[in-house]
């Protein structure tokens, strides 16, 4: 029921990214967190459409409790302070002028795994909550004006269907949340919330590339205070508690005209990029997961077709062979929000008859632009410190993506938060415009995506809804 449809130049993975269980996608995410910074929430003149209906200053007030629920080691997020703790730090950390590339610290949760760490809490008698599995929901139903939810109507995969009643209803489902609205269209033709055609649009990821390489004279171990781990975290026996990611000052962004970003090191092989062995890993991660590969011959011939660069990076790993290591720098930025970027129903049906999502991601030239000039920054900075320099792949705007952009499996936006109903879905207290009692949660109603994780801060947009709605019904 995840499958869709991409079409246009870039594609994620709408299957394998997303998880439908209890707990949702927090059963496979990488646990770092941080919040999101203050230009974010702000209407910047060189970033068309951006601007949230509330400063960061009143998100904050709920970031303690999503810490709390994400399990952080701290609330610190000071490079400073991280270095009074840790002297392994102190000794390696790049000595960064703040202006142009400072410093942004990211926290690691264990991960937290919502479905199994708050089941039992959930399952305790007179908790007041009660939780149903495989209840699909496939319509919000409406009054006849459209102005108020009286029932979700669900169906299971044997078809039994069900309604649920209540006052006041809340869409928690990424852009599953687009799509329903969509979908449920037996009042409104074009979708509920959808009267200026907003719904589904605006989709945004993390523009993320692997891109050059960073020829520095650093002490040994230094990458690994730079660096987000991936499949490799689960054979190491101690993790950092943080990460010290490079980003563009808030002064840079405005005088370069750049979206926001950061930049983080990744230590590896030769080979270990070349499509073959990333055909392999993506194997390999399936199989873990227990799942069959999907695509597995297509990507068994990508493995064979570059077995001399696979056996090598294999070789390499296994022996730890530093002739063959390189520290590639890898860029996560922010994505301007983009009307024609979007989610939309297609006329394929998924295993409850509802019909699929078709995602048409786009990336514009500022996207393009950011990438280039935080490169040129970090650059300079290095070359400032006299640390050593950067081998740039990606230089020209002018010149077409390069292969490997990814998501970073980051999807945000398509019912994005607005005071004015034409530029947004929900207003300023994730109530969709015009339906007195629905509301909505999670990324999909973020304006802008700043550069950052998600998670926490999808959380903690969460705890600021409860207590709205507390005082609501209060």
């Amino acid at each position: 029921m995840n499958d869709g449809d991409c079409v246009g130049e870039h594609r994620v993975d709408l299957l394998w990214s997303r998880l439908r269980y209890f707990g949702g996608t927090t059963g496979h995410w990488g646990g770092n967190c941080a919040p999101l910074d203050e230009q974010d929430f702000e209407e910047r003149a060189w970033v068309p459409d951006s601007g949230w209906p509330f400063p960061k200053s009143e998100l904050d007030a709920s970031y303690p409790k999503a810490y709390e629920y994400c399990e952080l080691p701290s609330a610190n997020f000071s490079a400073d302070y991280w270095a009074a703790q840790s002297a392994s730090f102190r000794e390696r950390r790049i000595a960064l002028a703040g202006d142009p590339i400072g410093e942004k610290i990211m926290l690691k949760s264990p991960p937290t795994r919502f479905g199994e760490v708050y089941r039992t809490a959930l399952s305790r008698a007179g908790n007041r909550c009660d939780v149903y599995l495989h209840a699909n929901v496939v319509e919000i139903e409406t009054t006849g004006e459209a102005s108020r939810v009286t029932a979700l109507r669900t169906r299971g995969i044997d078809g039994q269907t069900c309604r649920f009643r209540a006052g006041i209803y809340i869409l928690a489902s990424g852009i599953e949340n687009a799509r329903l609205l969509l979908l449920s269209n037996s009042v409104r033709p074009q979708g509920l919330g959808n009267d200026h055609d907003v719904v589904g649009r605006y989709f945004m990821a993390h523009t993320t590339l692997r891109t050059g390489r960073a020829m520095l004279s650093l002490p040994e171990g230094t990458a690994s205070y730079y660096a987000t781990l991936g499949w490799e975290q689960r054979f190491l026996s101690e993790v950092n508690p943080f990460i010290d990611a490079l980003q563009p000052s808030r002064a840079a962004q405005q005088r370069e005209g750049i979206l926001n970003s950061v930049v983080f090191f990744e230590e590896s092989y030769e080979g270990e990029k070349t499509p073959g062995f990333v055909a392999m890993r993506r194997i390999a991660k399936q199989i873990v997961h227990g799942r069959m590969p999907s695509n597995l011959v297509h990507d068994l011939g990508i493995v064979v077709g570059d077995l001399d660069e696979v056996v090598k990076a294999l070789y390499a790993r296994s022996f730890g062979d530093r002739s063959y290591k390189i520290l590639q720098t890898r860029f996560f930025c922010e994505q301007a929000p983009d009307r024609d970027s979007r989610v939309m129903l297609g006329d394929d049906l998924d295993a409850l008859g509802q019909r699929k999502l078709v995602l048409d991601w786009r990336l514009n030239d500022l996207d393009k632009r950011t990438i280039i000039r935080t490169q040129n920054l970090l650059a300079e900075q290095f070359g400032a410190l006299g640390v050593g320099r950067l081998q740039v792949e990606f230089d020209s705007e002018s010149d077409p993506w390069p292969k490997g952009v990814d998501s970073s499996a980051h999807f945000m936006g398509t019912t994005r938060m607005s005071t004015d109903p034409r530029r947004g879905v929900v207003d300023g207290d994730c109530r969709v415009h015009g339906i007195d009692n629905l509301y909505v949660a999670g990324g999909s109603v973020m304006p802008t995506s700043g550069a950052t994780m998600v998670t926490v801060n999808i959380v903690a947009l969460a705890v600021r809804l409860a207590g709205h709605l507390r005082s609501r019904l209060s």
